[in-house]
């Protein structure tokens, strides 16, 4: 009753990639991510679906199914992550040939499968008798257990590149340069959360299944269900979470491409916004939000984020910030300040969280506030 109840979830997870897969490759606007996301949900779709006829049908009525169709392609999953968390940190990558390069590996996988062919052609043609292909059977299951090793590592060396470039990503994301939405940028954080988790599940499985002296106790009262319950709830985060966030660009899309404004009207806006903070010194309010701003310049909130993110090329955060960095290093030089704090400084400067200051400054000085005012004094 457990082992049908558990096949019945790993089956629907498989349903589930399958639904996903297709949503995201048949949507109107396709971008490269969604084509990367959908392409990695077929292949863990696929995975799932060869558990499911490996554990509940029987072996002689699915075996040669899943020996001559690849159905588990798990190196190229490394890869896949890798690009599609690429692509959402930086929009206007664009996919190069070399890129292929990195799918190479799938050989790893499709080895059992090409070997299956070619045995089940002697076979058919009489060039070796059942015994043989019974043998090379069992050289093919043991290969499969000992891929799961570089299987393993290639995902989570990709996890760990992409992890490098996030931090990267993390360190500038109020510094003007990208046009990130707090959306993406929190979604790309916990897809490496749960990917990450998912890769140490996975390690306390693997340890003891590539060990002959333990493989067969683990299978025995365990099965393969420690790893494919969790890729069923990394299907389905992935899968929902990965097709709302490509519903929420595209409706981020749309909005932006139905504000329609004259060149005119643009230059007064950014005046209007420029002054704000230039001549009006709205920055030094601790409290400043994007409501506040549009009050003031007597305008509405969509078509002044709009302004800010295509115009201006800055977050609501970043343009801010960059005013309040400016006005802390002013007031760190000036004659007279040397006894007042850092700390101090910023939060008349309108900063509210010293760890923000701390963090927008460096990003735009390539300093911490310390550093920079020790080179001030030695100039």
């Amino acid at each position: 009753m457990t082992l049908n109840i558990l096949n019945t979830i790993i089956l629907l997870g498989s349903l589930q990639g399958f639904i996903f897969s297709f949503l995201l490759f048949s949507k109107t606007k396709k971008e490269t991510a969604e084509k990367i996301l959908a392409t990695m949900l077929l292949f863990m779709a696929l995975a799932s679906l060869n558990i499911y006829l490996s554990e509940s049908v029987h072996y002689w009525q699915v075996g040669v199914f899943l020996s001559l169709v690849p159905t588990i392609l798990i190196m190229p999953i490394g890869p896949l992550t890798y690009f599609y968390l690429r692509f959402l940190m930086e929009p206007s990558l664009i996919w190069k040939r070399k890129y292929w390069t990195h799918f190479l590996t799938v050989i790893v996988d499709l080895l059992p499968v090409i070997t299956g062919w070619a045995l089940g052609i002697g076979f058919w043609l009489n060039s070796f008798d059942q015994d043989y292909l019974l043998s090379w059977g069992n050289v093919i299951d043991q290969y499969n257990t000992y891929t799961d090793i570089p299987r393993w590592v290639s995902i989570t060396v990709y996890l760990l590149l992409v992890k490098w470039h996030y931090k990267k990503l993390r360190a500038n994301l109020d510094d003007g340069k990208n046009k990130l939405s707090a959306y993406s940028f929190l979604w790309i954080g916990r897809f490496l959360n749960v990917f990450i988790a998912f890769q140490f599940i996975w390690l306390l499985f693997l340890i003891p299944y590539i060990i002959p002296s333990s493989r067969f106790t683990v299978l025995a009262s365990l099965g393969y269900y420690p790893i494919y319950i969790p890729l069923t709830v990394l299907i389905y985060v992935l899968g929902i979470k990965g097709y709302f966030l490509a519903r929420n660009q595209v409706s981020k899309f749309t909005e932006h491409q139905s504000i329609q404004l004259s060149q005119q009207q643009i230059e007064k806006l950014e005046r209007a916004i420029i002054k704000a903070m230039e001549e009006d010194k709205l920055y030094l309010e601790p409290d400043l939000d994007l409501r506040r701003l549009v009050d003031h310049i007597d305008s509405d909130q969509r078509t002044v984020s709009y302004i800010l993110n295509q115009h201006l090329s800055n977050s609501f955060n970043a343009f801010i910030n960059y005013y309040r960095v400016e006005e802390v290093k002013q007031r760190m030089v000036m004659p007279g300040n040397e006894h007042l704090k850092l700390s101090g400084i910023a939060y008349e400067a309108g900063f509210n969280s010293q760890s923000t200051f701390q963090r927008a400054f460096k990003q735009l000085t390539k300093l911490s506030p310390k550093e920079y005012l020790a080179k001030q004094n030695r100039l």
